[in-house]
């Protein structure tokens, strides 16, 4: 290709952007992840993973909508067509495509809005290949080859995944954050109250109330610091092309690569069709936190015990045939959830088997695992925020006795 063609691909494609940053917030154009306001508003969706914790029935204790919906179908579908977005442009800036193909194609991608793509997706396993025959139908060869073509589909899903999870990693940051200071919190007002320490359930001896919350806030500013080397090491943009051996496009693709990881915020490392360890990374980090919020239920039921009376909380749940009781149910949920969480850590890391250059079922198991291990990991952040606020006093009132 020409370099004048070269250039108008260039021309193309800082028009395409100037477009959308002028639609975009400031986080936004410096993530450069393409929410367009003629898309759906994504967290007004009702999106699920668990039709039954989501119904009602059991309030919030085990749904977070939040984080189901970053992995409802047009979440994820968005961040599929972030990708195709930025794939188009690396063919137009390294001149695989002209300046035309590149607009006509841009704007199909800027403006689809479908995201359900049954019955294809049955009959294909995933919804790559109807999303791509969507968007090529009705343009003409030159645009619908700008779409796509030298990649692969799950060049498509695992980017789109790792931006789904940076998206939620975000959340979980805050919200840890949000417990720990609320913890410190918690610490400044009782933190020198008396209390007595318990090891094998059995009576020790005498400590602070400091002391106890200080081991529920250590891990979680520790799994903080883990999270900063997790985003660097699972932040890479997946380009492998159909056998993973990143050989397309021919003749360009040590130039189109790096302008699709750039575009997209991530970096560009090895392929990784096969290696599916920063996967189970991410669930290990879910099991790591949800683990350390579960120690914090398990001390707070403990120390809610009657005869015990160490803690105390409003709004403790009821029974339906003992009025006398007040339950740590939040305290309990977040048991269940990191209970959860693990059993499906050990399911997630079957996706390692993968057999020869892609398994079509090895892959799936994270498509099913990894949206349910995060959003139970939310809702126990959410149950933490709601107990270190229920907190109205914790110690004993004199020095206990050994």
């Amino acid at each position: 290709m020409s370099a004048d063609n070269n250039a108008a691909g260039n021309d193309a494609v800082a028009l395409h952007d100037a477009v959308i940053a002028a639609r975009l917030s400031p986080v936004q154009q410096l993530r450069k992840r393409g929410h367009l306001s003629n898309r759906p508003n994504w967290q007004k969706l009702g999106a699920m993973t668990n039709a039954l914790t989501s119904s009602g029935l059991f309030g919030d204790l085990f749904h977070d909508p939040s984080i189901a919906t970053a992995f409802s179908g047009p979440a994820f579908t968005r961040h599929m067509l972030d990708f195709e977005a930025a794939w188009t442009k690396a063919l137009a800036r390294c001149g695989v495509v002209t300046r035309d193909d590149a607009a006509a194609a841009l704007a199909t991608i800027t403006d689809f809005s479908k995201t359900r793509f049954h019955p294809s997706a049955t009959r294909d396993g995933l919804p790559v290949p109807a999303l791509i025959a969507a968007l090529r139908a009705g343009l003409p060869d030159g645009a619908a080859n700008a779409i796509h073509t030298g990649s692969t589909s799950q060049d498509v899903i695992d980017t789109a995944m790792i931006m789904t999870v940076m998206d939620v990693l975000d959340q979980f940051a805050d919200r840890t954050k949000h417990v720990i200071a609320l913890i410190e919190q918690n610490a400044a007002h009782f933190g020198n109250r008396p209390m007595l320490a318990r090891t094998r359930m059995q009576a020790a001896l005498p400590m602070t109330a400091g002391a106890r919350l200080d081991t529920w806030r250590r891990p979680l500013t520790a799994h903080l610091a883990r999270l900063k080397d997790l985003r660097v090491a699972i932040s890479q943009v997946q380009i492998g092309g159909p056998i993973g051996l990143r050989d397309n496009p021919q003749d360009h693709v040590d130039a189109c690569a790096p302008l699709v990881a750039e575009e997209l915020g991530l970096s560009l490392g090895k392929v990784w069709h096969t290696d599916r360890s920063q996967m189970c990374d991410i669930g290990h980090w879910l099991v790591l936190l949800t683990g350390t919020l579960a120690k914090i239920g398990q001390d707070v039921a403990l120390m809610a015990q009657q005869g015990i009376d160490e803690i105390s909380l409003s709004g403790g749940g009821t029974s339906s045939a003992m009025p006398h009781k007040q339950n740590p149910v939040r305290a309990e949920a977040l048991v269940t959830l990191a209970r959860y969480v693990s059993g499906q850590q050990a399911v997630l890391a079957q996706a390692m088997i993968h057999e020869q250059e892609r398994s079509g079922s090895a892959w799936a198991l994270e498509w099913m695992t990894l949206p349910t291990m995060a959003e139970a990991t939310g809702a126990a952040l959410n149950n933490a925020v709601q107990i270190m606020n229920a907190i109205t006093d914790i110690g004993t009132t004199a020095p206990p006795d050994r």
